[in-house]
């Protein structure tokens, strides 16, 4: 795995198992549409909505 996947890996196997399932059900909606566009931009929007790097949050894939 190059280091991009082998960090986000990582932050995968933090998760609950339930958020694991919700992440796969995300991927797989993404791989299986043929209009990804619209999935992107809420992705963006909601992740925009949620500040990261805002102080006392803590990212699952690096720790950071």
């Amino acid at each position: 795995m190059n280091e991009n996947v082998t960090v986000v890996f990582h932050g995968f196997l933090n998760l609950t198992n339930l958020e694991k399932l919700k992440l796969t059900e995300k991927i797989n909606e993404y791989l299986d549409s043929m209009n990804r566009e619209p999935l992107r931009e809420k992705a963006e929007a909601e992740f925009e909505q949620i500040k990261p790097g805002e102080k006392g949050k803590v990212c699952k894939c690096c720790g950071r």
